[in-house]
């Protein structure tokens, strides 16, 4: 950029300047999946970790959310914990934990312990269960029984008294609680699913798609889910959970993302495609796709899912319809785009996969896309 150029740069916003007129401001709000690169955060790299927390809150991330599937890597409260001790203002949480592999007591006090930690900052995200619940040959929760959860996590901080499954549940230390309530959101991505999030929820975390006309059935839904159950629907918080992926060189961006979004392919499907906005030449593929889903190759780059997904001609539609992936120009104008079709909430997840480059990639991310939203 040139000296003259610079001095005629007015309006600075998160550390970015813009010209008169460019780029006029839309405000979306942003949540930073966070995880340490390799499976298990070892000693050496907490520092390294914390630094990214640091990065992803002075860019304004609003909420900061590390993943619950020992599966798939180490303990998610470990990470949460660092994430807490790290951050100073950010809200801090599991995104998504379930009700099958903790039980409520123990999330209960992992909540109240967090919310202690980190002054009043906690949340937690539930959803059915995937990795962590299919991996130990358990079946995925039904809606009744993240209901019965939900309200037993809310009885024991409220009272330290609940019931859970007909089992009595019990904690000492309620009356010590920082917030008698913490927000609970429940992930959906189906139509009963998003009923139930606008029934229950402290707020609904979408993963249903980033089409303009799913997004717009998203909120009709959960908004018709608060009406049932006498509540206002704009108590209800929604934000859209998105596949990230952001690279200099499209191509890679896009090939970066595609293990993640095969396995979300699989997940928001494998209850049915009915009310899902499913293309009626593809459903019969989504289907054999789901049929075949190997669940040893969870988000496995090069695995076989995302293998499959390509052998039945699926890559394409499910990067369109679950993706913010590409350069910062594609995420600038699909942010845009998003926040337009009413998806002004989102969570990103992290990307560079190791720590540095995960480092490298969100003082891109803040610098160059979060700062002109935020």
């Amino acid at each position: 950029m040139s000296r003259g150029k610079l001095l005629r740069l007015v309006g600075h916003k998160g550390g970015v300047w813009r010209e008169p007129g460019d780029n006029p401001f839309v405000k979306v709000s942003f949540g930073i999946n966070l995880a340490p690169g390799d499976p298990l955060l070892g000693r050496e790299d907490t520092g390294r970790f914390s630094d990214l927390v640091k990065m992803a809150e002075d860019y304004g991330a609003e909420a900061l959310g590390t993943y619950d599937s020992a599966f798939v890597g180490g303990d998610a409260f470990v990470r949460a914990t660092v994430i807490a001790l790290a951050s100073s203002r950010a809200r801090v949480g599991l995104r998504p934990t379930n009700p099958l592999t903790r039980e409520p007591q123990i999330m209960a006090s992992f909540l109240a312990s967090l919310d202690s930690l980190t002054g009043g900052r906690a949340f937690m995200d539930i959803a059915s269960g995937d990795s962590a619940v299919l991996n130990i040959g358990y079946k995925i929760a039904s809606r009744g029984r993240i209901e019965d959860f939900v309200a037993c996590v809310r009885n024991l901080l409220a009272s330290g008294e609940a019931t859970y499954q007909r089992r009595p549940q019990r904690v000492r230390w309620s009356a010590t609680a920082i917030r008698d309530r913490i927000p609970i959101s429940i992930c959906a991505e189906g139509p009963m699913m998003l009923d139930l999030g606008g029934r229950i929820g402290d707020g609904v975390i979408a993963g249903t798609g980033l089409l303009p006309e799913i997004i717009r059935d998203t909120v009709s839904r959960i908004h018709a889910g608060a009406r049932t159950a006498g509540r206002n629907p704009a108590d209800v918080d929604i934000w859209f959970t998105t596949r990230t992926s952001l690279h200099e060189d499209r191509a890679k961006a896009l090939a970066n993302v595609k293990a993640s979004v095969s396995s979300i392919l699989n997940h928001s499907m494998r209850q049915g495609l009915d009310d899902k906005h499913v293309p009626n030449d593809l459903r019969a593929k989504i289907r054999q796709y789901v049929d075949g889903y190997v669940l040893y190759d969870h988000v496995v780059h090069e695995g076989r899912n995302p293998k499959r997904m390509d052998e039945l001609g699926l890559t394409d539609y499910a990067i369109r319809r679950f993706a913010l992936a590409g350069n910062v120009g594609d995420w600038i104008a699909r942010i845009e785009e998003l926040a337009s079709a009413g998806a002004s909430k989102l969570w990103v997840g992290p990307v560079g996969g190791r720590l540095d480059s995960q480092l490298h990639y969100m003082r891109i991310l803040g610098e160059q896309i979060m700062s002109r939203f935020v």
